[in-house]
């Protein structure tokens, strides 16, 4: 039939499906140590990319290259970014429990907040498909992430999403376990690079295109 043919269509979906998941779970345990999240959510995007161009290959072996690879600058840009994080939730927490006028000291933290998440989006992405250093990453992942607003906040909302629901739904977020383990953090990477290519497009050099 068809329908089970290794050129069809659903049998193509099938497949993407399967790398899917695998490349979602192998994300989640390279996540586990914390520090090396960073790394682990560069690994992902190279492959997204990769899957969202249509030249996805050997996903394990490409994953575990650019985690190798990207380690020490995507650690780098990890902690930053983390601390920036958690600057701005203390700060959010101490200031909202304030009272009067002092509530308002609470705005450059909930921008810095912002700005920390719209960063993140677009950080690691940068670090999987372009050599620059930390701050040069930062620096064009703040840009970038400004000038493409729209496309920013829906990657803002992509990647918080689960975590959103974990504070708001924990029953709800736990009901919907299996999508995280092996499915939500992979699609979303790769619906993420769809939304970036075109963003990322001028900034390549032909060679890199044909490399990646």
């Amino acid at each position: 039939m068809k329908l089970f043919s290794p050129d069809s269509k659903f049998m193509r979906a099938m497949s993407t499906l399967g790398d899917l998941m695998l490349l979602n779970f192998v994300f989640l345990l390279c996540c586990l140590p914390v520090v090396t999240i960073g790394a682990a959510v560069t690994a992902l995007d190279t492959v997204a990319f990769r899957i969202a161009r249509g030249t996805e290959g050997r996903i394990l072996a490409l994953f575990f290259r650019s985690f190798r690879q990207s380690f020490r600058r995507a650690t780098a840009l990890w902690l930053l970014l983390l601390l920036a994080g958690v600057v701005a939730v203390l700060d959010l927490r101490i200031f909202t429990a304030l009272g009067g006028w002092l509530r308002l000291l609470r705005v450059p933290f909930i921008l810095l907040l912002l700005m920390t998440f719209f960063t993140a989006g677009f950080a690691f992405p940068l670090l999987s498909q372009f050599e620059n250093g930390v701050t040069g990453t930062l620096k064009n992942a703040l840009f970038l992430s400004l000038g493409y607003l729209p496309r920013t906040l829906v990657i803002t909302v992509l990647n918080v999403f689960p975590f959103a629901l974990l504070l708001v739904d924990p029953y709800l977020f736990l009901y919907a376990g299996f999508l995280w383990v092996f499915l939500y953090f992979a699609a979303a990477s790769v619906l993420i690079a769809r939304l970036l290519e075109k963003v990322f497009a001028p900034y390549r050099e032909p060679e890199k295109e044909e490399k990646t």
